[in-house]
């Protein structure tokens, strides 16, 4: 147990630190996107995504309106808290080679270290939203009463990013292994219910979703602490955009019908390394369940979540983060499963000698992880030019250059 801790703990603080200090080069820089993201406000008025921006701006004014430190404080607050709810819902699960292998996914949580143009996104809000969501459903004080008020919280989220929408089956799926066949027409209820409100919310998200305007006094009202070519580069700028062009205002219709043949097999490779350790996973488990007893039909269901946030890659070319969103929240409830002791390993079998093997070879197993999970690089966006790339190679390449 004790070095199981230790283990978490070290890799969250060495987490916890990588993204601190990437949150201070990206407000020091002045970032575009990574910082500019967060700074959309309600200066000129209500707006999509414009929540978190408006907090920060508000905070500053307690800071002698320092736009960057208040987007540092409440940024590695949000950032720290994210990194020790993970440890909290963790540090009691048996860290096998299977849970080992999904921590290092490259699309997990190394995807805000290794990726450069990732960094700390506002997805982390909908990451802290349902760790926070899970570690109650398993608590042992567990009450399905205040469950169904922690549930309306989610539709807060899409005041920050519209997006999260896409992703609300998640949030649903773990009350079908927690709640009792009494509750089910609560269940239906409460569940209709948030879709609708969510539904509204959309409504009044696209309603809103800005002007020209908007982008000159929202950079106006950050004053020296704008991101760089507020006005004319970056999520600040795209809220005056209409859906399917980009900042060129050139048209980014079926985009990915352009990219070559060799782009589309390295992104689907991509995937399919990256959600590997997930599809081993349930290939080595049975589950206890009876609602979703066959691990065939639980893969169905988790694709049918694949499915229903098509859309975002038909209308935005940030694939790899979308599909990393999706590992994460599929990572996290497989971690659920197995707070609520539903999951049951094979007696035998090639997977569970492997496992074994790996126990008994710790620096194998820490070496095996640390290449799988930095072999490959794809930028976190799709386009024509993307091409997956060996991550060595690169960094190869980048010293040269330097030099």
């Amino acid at each position: 147990m004790a070095k199981k801790n230790s283990f978490l703990l070290f890799f969250f603080i060495f987490l916890s630190t990588f993204s601190l200090i990437k949150l201070f080069e990206n407000l020091k820089n002045l970032d575009a996107w990574e910082y500019g993201e967060w700074l959309i406000n309600y200066q000129a008025g209500f707006i999509r995504r414009g929540l978190p921006g408006e907090i920060i701006f508000q905070f500053s004014s307690l800071l002698e309106n320092n736009i960057q430190l208040s987007f540092f404080i409440i940024l590695s607050t949000i950032c720290l808290l994210y990194y020790y709810l993970n440890y909290l819902f963790l540090k009691n699960i048996k860290l096998n080679f299977f849970n080992l292998f999904i921590m290092f996914s490259p699309l997990f949580y190394l995807f805000f270290v290794m990726i450069n143009g990732v960094g700390i996104r506002k997805e982390i809000l909908l990451y802290l939203f349902y760790l926070a969501y899970l570690i109650n459903l398993s608590s042992k004080n567990f009450n399905i009463n205040k469950i169904w008020k922690f549930l309306y919280i989610f539709p807060l989220i899409l005041f920050a990013h519209e997006a999260m929408f896409f992703y609300l089956p998640y949030v649903l799926l773990p009350l079908l292994f927690v709640i009792k066949k009494d509750d089910y027409k609560n269940l239906i209820f409460h569940s209709l219910t948030l879709i609708i409100i969510c539904l509204f919310v959309m409504v009044i998200m696209y309603i809103n979703k800005g002007t020209n305007e908007h982008v000159v006094s929202i950079c106006k009202s950050l004053g020296l602490f704008a991101p760089v070519k507020c006005e004319s580069f970056g999520p600040i700028y795209a809220l005056k955009d209409e859906l399917m062009r980009d900042q060129n205002y050139e048209s980014i219709e079926f985009f990915y019908l352009d990219a070559k043949f060799s782009t589309w097999v390295g992104f689907l490779f991509y995937l399919f390394y990256s959600f590997f350790p997930i599809l081993i996973f349930f290939y080595s488990i049975k589950l206890k369940e009876k609602i979703i007893k066959n691990r065939y039909i639980f893969l169905l269901i988790l694709l049918t979540f694949l499915v229903f946030g098509l859309p975002l890659l038909h209308i935005a070319m940030d694939w790899s983060r979308f599909f990393s969103i999706h590992l994460h929240l599929v990572a996290f409830f497989v971690f659920f499963l197995q707070r609520i002791n539903i999951i049951d390993y094979k007696k035998s079998g090639f997977f569970i000698k492997l496992n074994n093997f790996f126990t008994l070879n710790k620096k194998i197993c820490f070496l095996f992880l640390l290449i799988y999970s930095t072999f490959f690089y794809h930028e976190e966006y799709f386009s024509k030019d993307v091409k997956l790339e060996l991550m060595y190679k690169k960094i190869y390449q980048n010293i040269n250059r330097k030099i």
